[in-house]
């Protein structure tokens, strides 16, 4: 099974509270950044950027699966999920980017 198909149904499994906020919420910021890094820091130790896209979705995932859980202090939501994993995409393709780029380079006293 593709990524693609996983994290569509993945999507759709928590996607009941849609509705409950925006697109432009003010946790999105937190999202997408928390997505970017694990999807960064992940990429940068394997050099599989699926590995940091994985990575990153499931960390929203299991964020939003204890939000459900929790309904009476946290509020579900495939919007933040949504978030999270775009920003797992561009942290893991920066990370790669950096990891190819900047990572290795040698010092010398």
């Amino acid at each position: 099974m593709k990524l693609s198909n996983i994290l569509a149904a993945l999507v759709f499994a928590v996607s009941s509270s849609a509705y409950a906020d925006s697109w432009t919420g003010p946790d999105k910021t937190l999202h997408f950044a928390g997505g970017a890094v694990i999807g960064a820091a992940v990429t940068m130790y394997t050099d599989k950027p699926i590995y940091g896209i994985a990575a990153g979705a499931a960390v929203g995932l299991a964020k939003e699966l204890y939000d459900a859980r929790n309904r009476d202090k946290h509020t579900p939501s495939a919007k933040d999920f949504a978030v999270t994993v775009a920003g797992a995409v561009v942290g893991s393709y920066t990370g790669l980017i950096i990891r190819r780029n900047f990572v290795g380079f040698q010092t010398t006293f």
